[in-house]
């Protein structure tokens, strides 16, 4: 069958707060599935850090309830 599509699904946790780390990860990750002949390799929502621009100006605490 011509029309079937090869995806990988990646899930990985980001390296906390480091952008460069985590697209080292994510660039590895990719490698890893075109070795294995993936033609779509999928990641998770938000696995880029930097998203809690918050959390410097809270106590954190807030969000433990």
């Amino acid at each position: 069958m011509d029309n079937l599509l090869k995806v990988a699904l990646a899930q990985i946790s980001p390296i906390w707060l480091d952008k460069k780390a985590t697209l080292q990860k994510i660039e590895t990750t990719i490698n890893e599935a075109a070795k294995e002949k993936a033609e779509l390799v999928v990641f998770g929502e938000a696995l880029l850090p930097g998203y809690p621009f918050w959390l410097a100006l809270t106590n954190g605490a807030a969000w433990d309830l």
